[in-house]
């Protein structure tokens, strides 16, 4: 450890020196290499201080600050490079031009790519304005005890809650706070946020942290959408324990967790919190969860709202999970197919680990190059036919089509989401996408498991037909 430390300062204090001499390098290629260089050194502190239990709030904010900085540096770096790259062996465009069908990638793309030397300049400026300031940062560092855990790293990024630190702490904060004395009622967290941008992984992720578990002497889960007046009119009916602490002994503090997945009848609300008094004891919790904003006003505290990653993180995420171990840049074609492709997916993490399942299975340039072109057309057919992008359906439980040469597969709004305890159907996607079965009627197929709690598979029922094919659609 102490070796660690001291490498760590060394470096830092080369690469401060050599910026603060050389903050106008001679060529791109030159800048673009202390960048990489300078990300690498980044990337060693956060991952090593993601090993820890880090309790102090400014060094919890400097950290977060890294975080950005480095997916940003990353980010400019990599489209850098794949800019950089001509290849006239192939029609797919990987020139990085604005979208024609989303205006906000067209106002972020332009941010991004109309002066690409004053944005590499500019990273590098940041992230060397933040390493002058992290030397007493690491010092301070090795205090904190280490979390036995993995950090973020490329060989454990699909089995992490990734990019939601900031968010895990405010709950961490508002679960573990100590009730003052005179308080009454029971505090309740609102999380808002589209679908499957991961509020149930969040609060499943925080609830399975050890400090949680020692803290509650039961976590409980109620399906939201079975409050009314008629049969969950109090926390005894309905509930899932999903953790039960007896060595706790007297303590009666409960954390319940309600998700809701459509809108909520507010008098419904209103009894079922107010019996939340009788039967949880003092210093419980109540966390809920929704995609409507209605159920802010339930809230005792402000409400926590999760939207999908910013690009340059997301594509961190997304070329972590596609490329593993092996260096990205070492296949700067298939980089530079990732990475418009990890543009086209519009942030959904699902589609994420489902489209980076595809590419790692089949690390080969012509498949990759196929897939860009299915994935590029099919979403310009939807935008077309239906005014939004085929994954926007998918969030909404509508109906998707995907097109192949000769059939359409088109997926239906029976939507659904098990957890381990229910058998998920054998054929997968990529049964699917890869043409291995075919049905006449319609069928389940397990589009992705989840490797974090609580370990949902998510379902849905599809139909593959023949172009030709006059049959209604459901």
């Amino acid at each position: 450890m102490a070796l660690f430390f001291k490498a760590i300062m060394g470096e830092l204090g080369f690469l401060v020196g050599k910026y603060s001499k050389t903050t106008t390098p001679t060529t791109e290629d030159k800048r673009i290499h202390n960048l990489e260089r300078l990300l690498l050194r980044v990337r060693v502190i956060i991952e090593e201080a993601e090993r820890r239990l880090i309790t102090n709030k400014a060094m919890v904010h400097q950290l977060n600050l890294l975080r950005k900085e480095m997916y940003v540096g990353y980010f400019i770096m990599d489209n850098l490079r794949c800019q950089g790259i001509e290849d006239k062996g192939h029609d797919v465009s990987h020139s990085f031009s604005l979208s024609k069908f989303n205006p906000s990638k067209r106002l972020f793309f332009s941010n991004v790519d109309i002066d690409r030397e004053k944005n590499l300049q500019q990273v590098i400026r940041n992230l060397n304005n933040l390493i002058q300031n992290v030397n007493e940062f690491i010092v301070f560092l090795k205090n904190y005890p280490p979390m036995y855990r993995q950090p973020y790293s490329m060989h454990f990024v699909g089995m992490c809650m990734f990019g939601r630190q900031m968010e895990m702490d405010r709950i961490m904060d508002f679960l573990m706070q100590k009730e003052h004395s005179g308080t009454e009622g029971v505090h309740v967290l609102p999380i808002i946020g589209p679908a499957f941008v991961g509020k149930s992984t969040l609060v499943a992720y925080v609830c399975n942290d050890a400090r949680v578990r020692n803290c509650f002497s039961q976590i409980m889960v109620i399906n939201g959408d079975d409050i009314n007046n008629q049969n969950l009119v109090d926390l005894k009916e309905g509930v899932t324990i999903m953790h039960q602490n007896n060595a706790l002994g007297g303590n009666d503090r409960v954390l319940v967790v309600i998700e809701f997945s459509r809108d909520v009848d507010e008098l419904s609300w209103k009894n079922l919190y107010s019996s939340s008094s009788v039967y949880l004891g003092r210093g419980s919790r109540m966390i809920i969860t929704s995609r409507s904003n209605k159920v802010m006003e339930f809230g005792t505290t402000q409400a926590l709202v999760l939207n999908f990653l910013p690009l340059e993180a997301y594509w961190y995420f997304f070329k972590i999970l596609t490329f593993g171990s092996t260096y990205s840049n070492d296949h700067p074609r298939l980089e530079s197919m990732a990475m418009e492709i990890a543009r086209e997916l519009n942030g959904s993490f699902m589609c994420a680990n489902v489209t980076s399942s595809f590419l790692r299975n089949n690390f080969n340039y012509q498949f990759w190059l196929v897939y860009l072109a299915q994935l590029k057309e099919n979403i310009k057919r939807s935008i077309s036919s239906f005014g939004e992008h085929p994954f926007d359906l998918m969030h909404k439980n509508k109906p998707m089509t995907w097109h192949f040469s000769d059939d359409e597969f088109v997926v239906y709004d029976k939507y659904r989401t098990c957890h381990t305890k229910e058998k998920s159907p054998r054929i997968t996607l990529e049964d699917v996408v890869s043409r291995r079965v075919k049905y006449e009627e319609e069928f389940e197929v397990l589009q992705w498991k989840s490797q974090i709690q609580p370990y949902s598979s998510y379902i849905f029922s599809c139909l593959i037909q023949r172009a030709h094919d006059t049959r209604k659609e459901h």
